[in-house]
């Protein structure tokens, strides 16, 4: 899905996968240094999963998901080696109705109050 992220005059869309058994959303240090955000410069969490654990720093930024503008908690991590970023269900699901549609291999997003 298509998240786009904002700070200041600056803003960006990437691709992030929806993930129900995540905590937290993770993205790439990379979003970060396109936004010009100093990672350290946010709140320092350790985050554990099937690829052991890793620090990561918590920041609150505006975001826009399914048409919603939210201001989501997200964790920018140079331990993150993998390709996607991630959508976790502190704070970023609360605000909408998220429906996996397993035999058709698909999600449906939809703010819970336009």
């Amino acid at each position: 899905m298509d998240v786009e992220i904002r700070k200041g005059k600056k803003n960006i869309v990437v691709k992030a996968l929806v993930d129900s058994g995540a905590s937290f959303s993770v993205f790439r240090h990379e979003v970060a240094e396109f936004l010009d955000i100093k990672i350290e410069n946010g709140h320092a969490v350790y985050l554990e999963g099937i690829g052991g654990r890793i620090l990561g720093y918590m920041h609150r930024l505006p975001v826009v998901i399914a048409g919603k503008k939210i201001v989501g908690k997200i964790v920018f991590s140079k331990e993150f080696h993998v390709s996607l970023n991630i959508i976790g269900r502190n704070n970023l699901f609360q605000p909408f109705w998220i429906t996996f549609k397993e035999k058709e291999k698909s999600i449906e997003v939809t703010p819970c109050n336009p």
